[in-house]
Protein backbone atom coordinates (compact mmCIF):
# COMPACT_ATOMS: atom_id res chain seq x y z
CA UNK A 1 0.00 0.00 0.00
CA UNK A 2 2.00 2.95 -1.34
CA UNK A 3 -0.47 5.25 0.48
CA UNK A 4 -2.66 5.32 3.59
CA UNK A 5 -6.62 3.63 2.45
CA UNK A 6 -8.67 5.48 5.40
CA UNK A 7 -11.76 3.84 4.12
CA UNK A 8 -10.84 0.81 3.78
CA UNK A 9 -12.18 -1.80 6.54
CA UNK A 10 -12.08 -5.25 4.70
CA UNK A 11 -9.06 -7.14 2.76
CA UNK A 12 -9.87 -10.33 1.71
CA UNK A 13 -6.17 -11.87 -0.36
CA UNK A 14 -7.38 -15.27 0.54
CA UNK A 15 -5.14 -17.94 -1.99
CA UNK A 16 -2.96 -14.68 -3.49
CA UNK A 17 0.78 -15.04 -3.82
CA UNK A 18 1.80 -11.95 -1.96
CA UNK A 19 4.49 -12.43 0.63
CA UNK A 20 4.40 -9.13 2.69
CA UNK A 21 1.94 -6.57 3.96
CA UNK A 22 2.29 -3.00 5.06
CA UNK A 23 -0.48 -2.31 6.46
CA UNK A 24 -1.32 1.50 5.54
CA UNK A 25 -5.59 1.20 6.40
CA UNK A 26 -6.14 2.94 9.85
CA UNK A 27 -9.45 1.59 9.49
CA UNK A 28 -9.49 -1.81 8.69
CA UNK A 29 -11.27 -4.25 10.61
CA UNK A 30 -10.77 -7.67 8.94
CA UNK A 31 -7.61 -9.01 6.94
CA UNK A 32 -8.24 -12.74 5.38
CA UNK A 33 -4.50 -13.89 4.52
CA UNK A 34 -5.76 -17.18 4.12
CA UNK A 35 -3.90 -19.83 2.21
CA UNK A 36 -1.58 -17.59 1.47
CA UNK A 37 1.59 -19.66 1.31
CA UNK A 38 4.29 -17.44 0.39
CA UNK A 39 3.20 -15.06 2.79
CA UNK A 40 6.02 -14.36 5.35
CA UNK A 41 5.63 -10.86 6.90
CA UNK A 42 2.86 -8.39 8.16
CA UNK A 43 4.28 -4.94 8.89
CA UNK A 44 3.07 -1.72 10.55
CA UNK A 45 4.78 1.05 11.66
CA UNK A 46 1.72 2.35 13.96
CA UNK A 47 -1.02 0.68 16.29
CA UNK A 48 -3.92 -0.75 13.92
CA UNK A 49 -6.53 0.03 16.39
CA UNK A 50 -9.88 -1.15 14.83
CA UNK A 51 -8.47 -4.69 13.63
CA UNK A 52 -10.85 -7.44 14.78
CA UNK A 53 -10.08 -10.45 12.80
CA UNK A 54 -6.80 -11.61 11.47
CA UNK A 55 -6.83 -14.63 9.41
CA UNK A 56 -3.23 -15.85 8.59
CA UNK A 57 -3.93 -19.53 8.44
CA UNK A 58 -1.52 -21.48 5.74
CA UNK A 59 0.80 -18.90 5.26
CA UNK A 60 4.60 -19.32 5.89
CA UNK A 61 4.62 -16.49 9.06
CA UNK A 62 7.22 -17.29 11.55
CA UNK A 63 6.19 -14.99 13.82
CA UNK A 64 3.66 -12.16 15.01
CA UNK A 65 3.43 -8.63 18.03
CA UNK A 66 0.37 -8.07 18.69
CA UNK A 67 1.25 -4.88 20.16
CA UNK A 68 0.13 -3.37 16.77
CA UNK A 69 -3.71 -5.09 17.08
CA UNK A 70 -4.84 -4.40 20.72
CA UNK A 71 -8.46 -4.86 19.74
CA UNK A 72 -8.23 -8.10 17.98
CA UNK A 73 -11.04 -10.33 18.39
CA UNK A 74 -10.11 -13.50 16.27
CA UNK A 75 -6.25 -14.49 15.39
CA UNK A 76 -6.17 -17.73 12.95
CA UNK A 77 -3.06 -18.87 12.28
CA UNK A 78 -3.99 -22.83 11.81
CA UNK A 79 -1.38 -24.91 9.26
CA UNK A 80 1.25 -22.15 9.93
CA UNK A 81 3.96 -24.92 10.47
CA UNK A 82 6.94 -22.23 10.40
CA UNK A 83 5.28 -20.38 13.02
CA UNK A 84 7.19 -19.96 16.06
CA UNK A 85 6.48 -17.22 18.15
CA UNK A 86 3.49 -14.85 19.02
CA UNK A 87 4.58 -11.90 20.97
CA UNK A 88 2.37 -10.14 23.20
CA UNK A 89 3.71 -7.23 24.73
CA UNK A 90 0.28 -5.89 26.29
CA UNK A 91 -2.77 -7.26 27.26
CA UNK A 92 -5.38 -8.23 24.11
CA UNK A 93 -8.53 -7.74 26.14
CA UNK A 94 -10.50 -8.28 23.38
CA UNK A 95 -9.33 -11.81 21.98
CA UNK A 96 -11.92 -14.35 21.89
CA UNK A 97 -10.74 -16.58 19.64
CA UNK A 98 -7.04 -17.91 19.27
CA UNK A 99 -5.79 -20.79 16.80
CA UNK A 100 -2.21 -21.58 17.02
CA UNK A 101 -3.06 -25.40 15.47
CA UNK A 102 -0.12 -26.87 13.65
CA UNK A 103 2.58 -24.00 14.73
CA UNK A 104 5.94 -24.75 16.37
CA UNK A 105 5.31 -22.56 19.08
CA UNK A 106 7.40 -23.86 21.98
CA UNK A 107 5.33 -21.79 24.79
CA UNK A 108 2.54 -19.41 25.10
CA UNK A 109 1.28 -16.77 27.60
CA UNK A 110 -2.63 -16.47 28.29
CA UNK A 111 -2.07 -14.41 31.04
CA UNK A 112 -2.38 -11.60 28.09
CA UNK A 113 -5.93 -13.16 26.89
CA UNK A 114 -8.09 -12.54 29.79
CA UNK A 115 -11.80 -12.91 27.50
CA UNK A 116 -10.77 -16.18 25.54
CA UNK A 117 -13.32 -18.44 24.82
CA UNK A 118 -12.23 -20.28 21.95
CA UNK A 119 -8.62 -22.19 21.74
CA UNK A 120 -7.14 -24.43 19.30
CA UNK A 121 -4.10 -26.09 19.92
CA UNK A 122 -4.60 -29.45 18.05
CA UNK A 123 -0.96 -30.57 16.39
CA UNK A 124 1.10 -28.00 18.49
CA UNK A 125 3.54 -30.87 18.75
CA UNK A 126 6.72 -28.62 20.36
CA UNK A 127 4.59 -26.89 22.55
CA UNK A 128 6.33 -27.48 26.13
CA UNK A 129 5.29 -24.65 28.55
CA UNK A 130 1.84 -22.45 29.12
CA UNK A 131 1.70 -19.45 31.26
CA UNK A 132 -1.92 -20.04 32.84
CA UNK A 133 -2.29 -18.53 36.08
CA UNK A 134 -5.67 -19.21 37.56
CA UNK A 135 -8.70 -17.32 36.58
CA UNK A 136 -7.34 -16.33 33.06
CA UNK A 137 -9.16 -19.12 31.47
CA UNK A 138 -12.79 -18.67 33.23
CA UNK A 139 -14.40 -17.34 29.95
CA UNK A 140 -12.68 -20.69 27.77
CA UNK A 141 -15.73 -23.02 26.50
CA UNK A 142 -13.78 -24.93 23.66
CA UNK A 143 -10.34 -25.77 23.88
CA UNK A 144 -8.48 -28.58 21.31
CA UNK A 145 -5.26 -29.97 22.68
CA UNK A 146 -5.56 -33.08 20.55
CA UNK A 147 -2.07 -34.59 19.16
CA UNK A 148 0.38 -32.54 21.55
CA UNK A 149 3.69 -34.37 23.12
CA UNK A 150 1.85 -34.64 26.66
CA UNK A 151 -2.03 -35.06 25.43
CA UNK A 152 -2.74 -37.14 22.59
CA UNK A 153 -6.77 -35.90 23.15
CA UNK A 154 -7.85 -33.13 25.68
CA UNK A 155 -11.11 -32.63 26.01
CA UNK A 156 -12.97 -29.31 27.77
CA UNK A 157 -17.11 -29.14 28.32
CA UNK A 158 -18.42 -26.07 29.86
CA UNK A 159 -22.10 -26.21 30.31
CA UNK A 160 -24.79 -24.12 31.26
CA UNK A 161 -27.65 -27.16 31.77
CA UNK A 162 -27.88 -27.17 35.21
CA UNK A 163 -30.09 -30.30 35.09
CA UNK A 164 -27.58 -32.42 32.70
CA UNK A 165 -24.97 -34.98 32.79
CA UNK A 166 -22.20 -31.79 33.13
CA UNK A 167 -23.48 -30.06 36.34
CA UNK A 168 -20.58 -31.15 38.22
CA UNK A 169 -17.12 -30.86 37.51
CA UNK A 170 -14.99 -34.52 36.54
CA UNK A 171 -11.95 -35.16 35.12
CA UNK A 172 -11.12 -38.54 33.31
CA UNK A 173 -7.86 -38.93 32.75
CA UNK A 174 -6.11 -41.81 31.02
CA UNK A 175 -2.38 -42.52 31.34
CA UNK A 176 0.21 -44.08 29.00
CA UNK A 177 4.28 -45.04 29.78
CA UNK A 178 6.05 -43.77 27.18
CA UNK A 179 9.66 -45.11 26.46
CA UNK A 180 11.50 -41.67 25.73
CA UNK A 181 9.75 -38.01 25.24
CA UNK A 182 10.52 -36.93 21.95
CA UNK A 183 11.43 -33.58 22.60
CA UNK A 184 13.99 -34.40 25.49
CA UNK A 185 15.02 -37.82 24.46
CA UNK A 186 17.82 -37.80 27.26
CA UNK A 187 15.41 -36.96 30.17
CA UNK A 188 15.42 -39.37 33.36
CA UNK A 189 11.99 -38.36 34.36
CA UNK A 190 9.03 -40.81 34.10
CA UNK A 191 7.28 -39.85 30.65
CA UNK A 192 3.85 -40.24 29.89
CA UNK A 193 1.24 -39.35 27.35
CA UNK A 194 -2.94 -38.81 28.72
CA UNK A 195 -5.97 -39.09 26.87
CA UNK A 196 -7.89 -36.29 28.76
CA UNK A 197 -11.24 -34.87 29.18
CA UNK A 198 -12.64 -32.74 31.72
CA UNK A 199 -16.21 -31.31 32.18
CA UNK A 200 -17.52 -28.71 34.57
CA UNK A 201 -20.86 -26.65 34.90
CA UNK A 202 -20.75 -22.65 34.36
CA UNK A 203 -20.14 -20.12 35.33
CA UNK A 204 -16.90 -21.23 36.40
CA UNK A 205 -13.91 -19.27 38.28
CA UNK A 206 -12.28 -22.87 39.42
CA UNK A 207 -9.22 -22.33 37.82
CA UNK A 208 -9.06 -26.44 37.27
CA UNK A 209 -7.76 -26.05 33.78
CA UNK A 210 -5.09 -24.09 34.30
CA UNK A 211 -3.73 -26.25 36.97
CA UNK A 212 -4.24 -29.44 34.51
CA UNK A 213 -2.26 -28.19 31.88
CA UNK A 214 0.40 -26.41 34.93
CA UNK A 215 2.46 -29.93 35.19
CA UNK A 216 4.00 -29.27 31.56
CA UNK A 217 3.00 -30.52 28.16
CA UNK A 218 6.09 -32.68 26.78
CA UNK A 219 6.12 -36.28 27.46
CA UNK A 220 8.18 -36.12 30.77
CA UNK A 221 6.31 -36.06 34.07
CA UNK A 222 7.28 -34.66 37.15
CA UNK A 223 5.45 -36.91 39.63
CA UNK A 224 5.30 -34.45 42.41
CA UNK A 225 3.75 -31.75 39.86
CA UNK A 226 1.44 -33.71 38.57
CA UNK A 227 0.39 -34.92 42.18
CA UNK A 228 0.38 -31.45 43.13
CA UNK A 229 -1.93 -30.43 40.32
CA UNK A 230 -4.66 -32.78 40.76
CA UNK A 231 -4.73 -32.26 44.17
CA UNK A 232 -5.08 -28.71 43.67
CA UNK A 233 -8.53 -28.68 41.99
CA UNK A 234 -11.40 -27.09 42.93
CA UNK A 235 -15.08 -28.52 43.65
CA UNK A 236 -14.26 -31.55 41.69
CA UNK A 237 -16.78 -34.21 42.03
CA UNK A 238 -15.54 -37.04 40.15
CA UNK A 239 -12.01 -38.60 39.61
CA UNK A 240 -10.99 -41.23 37.40
CA UNK A 241 -7.09 -41.99 36.82
CA UNK A 242 -6.55 -44.81 34.82
CA UNK A 243 -3.41 -46.43 33.37
CA UNK A 244 0.23 -46.54 34.42
CA UNK A 245 1.06 -44.05 36.70
CA UNK A 246 2.70 -45.42 39.52
CA UNK A 247 1.46 -44.30 42.49
CA UNK A 248 -1.89 -42.43 43.87
CA UNK A 249 -1.53 -38.47 43.98
CA UNK A 250 -0.30 -38.42 48.14
CA UNK A 251 -2.94 -35.11 48.90
CA UNK A 252 -5.93 -36.58 47.24
CA UNK A 253 -7.57 -35.88 50.60
CA UNK A 254 -7.66 -32.02 49.78
CA UNK A 255 -10.57 -32.87 47.10
CA UNK A 256 -12.94 -32.50 49.77
CA UNK A 257 -15.77 -32.35 47.33
CA UNK A 258 -15.03 -35.38 46.03
CA UNK A 259 -17.82 -38.15 45.73
CA UNK A 260 -16.52 -40.56 43.10
CA UNK A 261 -13.02 -41.86 42.71
CA UNK A 262 -11.68 -44.23 40.36
CA UNK A 263 -8.04 -45.59 40.50
CA UNK A 264 -7.80 -48.05 38.10
CA UNK A 265 -3.99 -48.25 37.66
CA UNK A 266 -2.21 -51.03 37.37
CA UNK A 267 1.21 -50.56 39.07
CA UNK A 268 -0.13 -48.95 42.50
CA UNK A 269 0.73 -50.91 45.66
CA UNK A 270 -1.15 -49.27 48.41
CA UNK A 271 -3.03 -46.21 49.06
CA UNK A 272 -2.39 -43.84 51.25
CA UNK A 273 -4.15 -44.08 54.59
CA UNK A 274 -5.68 -40.27 54.33
CA UNK A 275 -7.89 -41.57 51.48
CA UNK A 276 -10.28 -41.60 54.64
CA UNK A 277 -10.58 -38.21 54.80
CA UNK A 278 -12.13 -37.74 51.82
CA UNK A 279 -15.71 -37.24 53.99
CA UNK A 280 -18.28 -36.92 50.90
CA UNK A 281 -17.23 -40.07 48.76
CA UNK A 282 -19.82 -42.26 47.94
CA UNK A 283 -17.82 -44.33 45.44
CA UNK A 284 -14.58 -46.12 45.31
CA UNK A 285 -13.59 -48.32 41.97
CA UNK A 286 -10.02 -49.69 42.45
CA UNK A 287 -10.99 -52.48 39.97
CA UNK A 288 -7.63 -53.87 37.96
CA UNK A 289 -5.29 -52.97 40.32
CA UNK A 290 -3.39 -56.02 39.69
CA UNK A 291 -0.43 -54.63 42.20
CA UNK A 292 -2.56 -53.61 45.40
CA UNK A 293 -1.34 -55.23 48.08
CA UNK A 294 -3.85 -54.53 50.49
CA UNK A 295 -7.03 -52.07 51.54
CA UNK A 296 -5.94 -49.90 54.41
CA UNK A 297 -7.96 -49.76 57.99
CA UNK A 298 -8.46 -46.49 57.59
CA UNK A 299 -10.91 -47.01 54.74
CA UNK A 300 -13.54 -48.06 57.73
CA UNK A 301 -13.49 -44.40 58.71
CA UNK A 302 -15.34 -43.37 55.56
CA UNK A 303 -18.94 -43.49 56.31
CA UNK A 304 -20.36 -41.87 53.13
CA UNK A 305 -18.86 -44.85 51.22
CA UNK A 306 -21.77 -46.38 49.40
CA UNK A 307 -19.88 -48.78 46.36
CA UNK A 308 -16.18 -50.44 46.82
CA UNK A 309 -14.96 -51.82 43.55
CA UNK A 310 -12.23 -54.48 43.79
CA UNK A 311 -13.24 -56.31 40.78
CA UNK A 312 -9.47 -58.34 39.83
CA UNK A 313 -7.30 -56.62 42.57
CA UNK A 314 -5.63 -60.29 43.10
CA UNK A 315 -3.28 -59.34 45.38
CA UNK A 316 -6.37 -58.36 47.96
CA UNK A 317 -6.07 -61.23 49.85
CA UNK A 318 -8.45 -59.73 52.69
CA UNK A 319 -10.49 -56.43 53.88
CA UNK A 320 -9.93 -54.59 57.57
CA UNK A 321 -11.79 -56.24 59.85
CA UNK A 322 -13.64 -52.94 61.34
CA UNK A 323 -15.12 -53.26 57.59
CA UNK A 324 -18.42 -53.73 59.23
CA UNK A 325 -17.94 -50.15 60.46
CA UNK A 326 -19.20 -49.00 57.26
CA UNK A 327 -22.60 -48.61 58.15
CA UNK A 328 -23.72 -46.92 54.67
CA UNK A 329 -22.16 -49.38 52.33
CA UNK A 330 -24.62 -51.39 50.14
CA UNK A 331 -22.47 -52.58 47.24
CA UNK A 332 -19.05 -54.67 47.39
CA UNK A 333 -17.70 -56.25 44.28
CA UNK A 334 -14.76 -58.96 44.83
CA UNK A 335 -14.97 -60.94 41.76
CA UNK A 336 -11.64 -62.05 40.83
CA UNK A 337 -10.19 -60.32 43.44
CA UNK A 338 -8.02 -62.36 45.58
CA UNK A 339 -10.19 -62.36 48.49
CA UNK A 340 -11.28 -65.83 50.45
CA UNK A 341 -12.56 -64.60 54.00
CA UNK A 342 -14.84 -61.66 54.64
CA UNK A 343 -14.91 -60.16 58.52
CA UNK A 344 -18.09 -61.46 60.17
CA UNK A 345 -19.25 -58.09 61.13
CA UNK A 346 -20.09 -57.40 57.22
CA UNK A 347 -22.95 -59.29 57.57
CA UNK A 348 -23.83 -56.74 60.12
CA UNK A 349 -24.04 -54.62 57.34
CA UNK A 350 -27.75 -53.79 56.69
CA UNK A 351 -28.90 -54.11 52.50
CA UNK A 352 -25.20 -54.82 51.52
CA UNK A 353 -24.85 -56.51 48.05
CA UNK A 354 -21.75 -58.39 47.47
CA UNK A 355 -20.64 -59.74 44.02
CA UNK A 356 -18.34 -62.15 43.43
CA UNK A 357 -17.79 -65.47 41.60
CA UNK A 358 -19.65 -69.01 42.62
CA UNK A 359 -15.89 -70.35 43.74
CA UNK A 360 -15.12 -67.64 45.52
CA UNK A 361 -17.91 -66.66 47.73
CA UNK A 362 -18.37 -70.56 48.46
CA UNK A 363 -14.85 -70.18 49.79
CA UNK A 364 -16.03 -66.72 51.67
CA UNK A 365 -18.68 -69.02 53.95
CA UNK A 366 -21.51 -68.06 51.43
CA UNK A 367 -23.04 -71.49 51.58
CA UNK A 368 -25.99 -71.03 53.39
CA UNK A 369 -26.10 -66.99 53.34
CA UNK A 370 -29.74 -67.04 54.99
CA UNK A 371 -28.85 -68.56 58.30
CA UNK A 372 -26.16 -66.50 58.28
CA UNK A 373 -27.64 -62.79 58.08
CA UNK A 374 -30.88 -61.95 56.71
CA UNK A 375 -29.79 -58.06 55.48
CA UNK A 376 -27.12 -59.23 53.29
CA UNK A 377 -27.84 -60.34 50.13
CA UNK A 378 -25.11 -61.87 47.52
CA UNK A 379 -24.65 -62.36 43.53
CA UNK A 380 -23.06 -65.41 42.91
Amino acid sequence: MPVECSKLEFLNLKGSKVSDLNLLAPNLEKLNLEQCNEFVELHSHVECLNIKSLNLSGSKVRNLNLGITPNLESLNLKGCYDFVELHMPVECPELQFLCLGGSKVSNLNLEMTPHLKELDLEGCYYLQEIHAPVGCLKNLVYFNFNGCSRFKNFYVNKSNDVHGPYNVARLYLVAKSLDICPLHPDSNLPKFQFNCTYREPLPSSSGNIEKIISFGLCACTNLESFSTSICGLQHLRELTLIGSIPEVPNDLYQLQSLEKLCLSMKTIKHLPDNICMLKHLKSLDLSDCGSLQDIPDSICKMESLRDLNLQFCIQVEKLPKEFGDMKRLNRLDIEGAGIRHLPYNIFQLKGLWIIGSRGQLKSCGFTNIISRSRDCYVQL
